[in-house]
């Protein structure tokens, strides 16, 4: 994947990861909590997730091993995977307090922005 198509699905997720903390923020915010089917509304949107994460998370490791930025590390790309899942999955249970889901998104949100940004420097 080149650097223009790894950045084009970055702002993609951070976009996706956006739209499902609202979609969270939403449901808590009505008295009960929208109640959603499994089969056709969470996981379609988990294994859609789950796919594009891998394709990203594979080209957003090659990148870095490259470019090697000072400030981003393969370890911090897992961890948005699993963050970004998390935040995805609450947007339609919203079981977790309101604190957690918010500091995953921001977690999630500010390594997505600096790869942006690395990527950005290099193109």
């Amino acid at each position: 994947m080149d650097n223009q198509t790894l950045l084009e699905h970055t702002q993609n997720l951070r976009i996706w990861i956006e739209e499902a903390y609202e979609q969270y923020q939403k449901g808590k915010a009505e008295e009960e909590y929208p109640s959603y089917d499994f089969y056709t509304d969470i996981q379609p949107a988990v294994v859609t997730f789950d796919q594009k994460m891998e394709e990203w998370l594979t080209a957003a490791i090659s990148f870095i091993e490259q470019a090697q930025p000072r400030y981003l590390h393969q370890e911090q790309l897992e961890a948005v995977k699993e963050n970004g899942k998390e935040v995805v999955l609450q947007s339609y249970f919203g079981k977790q307090h309101a604190p957690r889901v918010k500091n995953l998104v921001e977690s999630v949100v500010y390594t997505l922005n600096l790869l942006i940004e690395e990527i950005k420097k290099r193109s």
